[in-house]
């Protein structure tokens, strides 16, 4: 493979950890052996994989060495290289602020030799003015406004953002000092996309509204927000602390844990950047101030040595937490700007009380809500469930049937009917325009139709089709973000199921699908029990009467339903962190299951849902400190989603192989990872 080739291939992996290595590999090998026609776009490649890979310092000196290439060999740029080069200024610019290390001199060194370079181009300077100006902002000058008003009078040029962006700027801005109303009308007027747009520009209009006393406006801005938030974008830190402070302020405080701890966990203890984790703890810190009576109350977050030992975090632990945090990150900016801007934050943070005005979370947001297949899907801890039993539809389609036709449902279940009392729409009816709710994206209606029908389903003996019917109105509830009840829905399906007689693929799949919502509602005890239960009593194999063929049909639908349940079984443990329910039910058994699991996918040939097994194991002795045991389980994943072609899930394990092997020193090991990805 040629360099060309090569860095092209590159540049089309995720960011993370697997594509800065490769970078990093591309970079030496050419910078070393050449063509060295290729270096420029290797290092400006590096500086993206740097830049949105959450290692933005380590981008100053490889952009450094880039423009002195730039100053040495100007005619080994091609076009797109000389494009490049200029527009990474302003990435590299934009992280001058985010590292206190990086002095006021040195900054505006670089921004001076930024100006320079783009006025010998003739490129214009609006770039730069928006630099000096996102410096003069996060560094607490007190000409920050002036630089605004500098920037967006300039003219404009081919290296100015994104329209989309400039609004989104300003209305952080607005918002960080305090101007509400400004931040609202702004934030009012976004209409583009990128990105990072109109998700950031939302959520800082959702809380502009709620402190401003516009409950209604702001939570439709907070619903506009989040859907169209992809959730994997971590130059959204701020995004999520304010996120949190609007839910915590505003009346939900369990909704902001829930969100925290399913969402945007490891932004407590993995952010891009010193900055970012500072404008993500003040949202966190407001949130948490506004809520201190529930101090004692669990969070179902762990950080290590916070709180007491092999347990949750507490609100109060948090907020402790949280306050050493923010102070000490202020501390340090502060003393590098001269000002007590960030203390002030911080102080602010510290003072917030809950809103004048809470949201409410009504029916009549349902119909907007479109979160993403992967978010509904996964949850923080789990790769992805496995591909057999992935969600369609609302996340029980396959079972859609056994539901709408009673002569598919259980013999215990046909011994009766289900007519409508006087005066109520019949089950069939309500099923019927559930499904229709579902198919045009309403779940807060079909949610409410499914358990509609439950009762009399129930009462009429039909038990499988009620359980049925609660599974799915859980499942439309959890695509409305409704969690409290899609929780208490599922746990209402199980026992009609098992009474119904329902057989071990459909528990299988409601076990599936209510595992990640059991999670995040930090009460997944019933849950794990009920898929023990459920893997205990998994019927054998009973091949009498069956021809060859449907024997061999079965057993491969018996053999998918016992490895998902062991893999339900793992990822719910896993989830919770390490902690024990007693009775084997522990990270142990989750790593066993986990690893049987993937074997069990593997010999029925499910390549795909067995590497999320084995990936799942992998990580999971990570968090336990088994190295050996970690390593042979992400790169059996590695090695399973390269054989069944699954590209993305490949970069994301070798990225985590990568690292917890260069973390034990393992560097000749990593390279060989890095290589089969070039």
């Amino acid at each position: 493979m040629n360099a060309a080739q090569e860095l092209h291939n590159i540049r089309h992996m995720p960011y993370g950890t697997a594509r800065t290595a490769a970078a990093e590999a591309a970079a030496r090998k050419i910078e070393a052996d050449g063509p060295k026609e290729h270096l420029a776009e290797a290092l400006l490649d590096l500086v993206e994989a740097y830049t949105f890979g959450g290692e933005g310092a380590k981008s100053f000196v490889v952009f450094a060495r880039a423009l002195r290439h730039w100053d040495a060999s100007p005619e080994l740029f091609d076009a797109s290289d000389e494009h490049n080069l200029f527009w990474e200024f302003k990435w590299v610019a934009s992280d001058l602020p985010d590292f206190p290390q990086i002095t006021a001199a040195q900054a505006e060194a670089f921004l001076d030799d930024m100006q320079r370079r783009f006025e010998l181009q003739g490129s214009g300077i609006s770039a730069v003015l928006a630099a000096r100006f996102g410096w003069a902002w996060q560094s607490g000058a007190t000409d920050a406004e002036a630089r605004r008003l500098a920037w967006i009078s300039s003219p404009c040029d081919a290296f100015d953002d994104c329209h989309a962006c400039v609004i989104g700027r300003q209305t952080d801005f607005f918002m960080e000092q305090g101007r509400f109303a400004e931040a609202y009308e702004l934030g009012r007027t976004q209409d583009g996309t990128c990105n990072i747009e109109p998700t950031k520009t939302f959520h800082a209009t959702a809380l502009a509204a709620l402190n401003l006393g516009l409950a209604k406006e702001s939570l439709s801005f907070h619903h506009r927000a989040t859907a169209s938030d992809t959730r994997a974008n971590r130059d959204l830190a701020s995004s999520r602390g304010q996120s949190f402070e609007l839910l915590a302020r505003g009346g939900h405080f369990e909704r902001a844990l829930r969100e925290l701890r399913g969402d945007y966990r490891d932004m407590l203890t993995d952010p891009p950047s010193p900055l970012q984790h500072l404008r993500f703890l003040l949202g966190l810190l407001a949130g948490l101030s506004a809520n201190l009576e529930h101090g004692e109350q669990s969070t179902g977050i762990s950080l290590p040595g916070v709180g007491q030992p092999g347990r949750d975090v507490t609100v109060a632990d948090l907020h402790a937490w949280a306050t050493g945090k923010a102070r000490g990150y202020a501390s340090a900016f502060d003393a590098r700007s001269g000002t007590p801007y960030y203390a002030e934050l911080v102080a602010r943070a510290l003072a917030a009380a809950p809103a004048a005005s809470p949201l409410d979370f009504g029916p009549a947001f349902g119909a907007q809500r479109e979160d993403t297949a992967e978010a509904r899907r996964t949850n923080s801890v789990t790769p992805a469930a496995p591909e057999s039993v992935a969600p369609q539809r609302s996340g029980l389609a396959r079972l859609w049937s056994k539901l709408t036709d009673p002569g598919t449902a259980s013999d215990q279940d046909q011994a009766a009917g289900a007519p409508a009392a006087d005066g109520a729409i019949a089950p069939d009816a309500l099923l019927a325009r559930a499904e229709e709710a579902a198919a045009r994206k309403d779940f807060a209606a079909a949610a409410r139709d499914y358990a509609e029908a439950v009762t009399p389903l129930e009462s009429a003996g039909w038990l499988e089709r009620a359980g049925l019917a609660a599974a799915e109105a859980a499942q439309c509830a959890t695509l409305d973000r409704n969690e409290e009840r899609a929780h208490a829905l599922f746990g209402r399906a199980l026992p009609l199921l098992r009474a119904g007689g329902a057989d071990a693929g459909t528990l299988a799949a409601v076990l599936a699908a209510w595992a990640p919502v059991a999670d995040r509602m930090n009460d997944a005890e019933a849950q794990i029990r009920a898929t023990a239960a459920a893997l205990e009593a998994h019927p054998e194999l009973d091949r009498d009467g069956l021809t060859e063929e449907l024997a061999a049909k079965r057993a491969q639908e018996w053999g998918i339903e016992r490895a998902t349940l062991r893999d339900t079984l793992a990822r719910s443990l896993a989830a919770t962190r390490g902690r024990s329910f007693g009775e084997g039910l522990d990270s142990d058994r989750a790593a066993a299951e986990a690893l049987r699991a993937g074997e069990e996918f593997a010999q029925l040939g499910l390549l795909a849902d067995a590497s999320h097994a084995f990936w799942l194991a992998g990580k999971i002795h990570v968090d336990r400190g088994d190295t050996e045991a970690a390593v042979w389980g992400l790169e059996s994943a590695f090695e399973g989603f390269t054989a069944a072609k699954k590209r993305k899930e490949r970069i994301q394990a070798a990225g985590e192989l990568i690292k917890l092997l260069k973390d034990t020193g393992q560097t000749e090991r990593a390279s060989a990872i890095v290589a089969q990805l070039q």
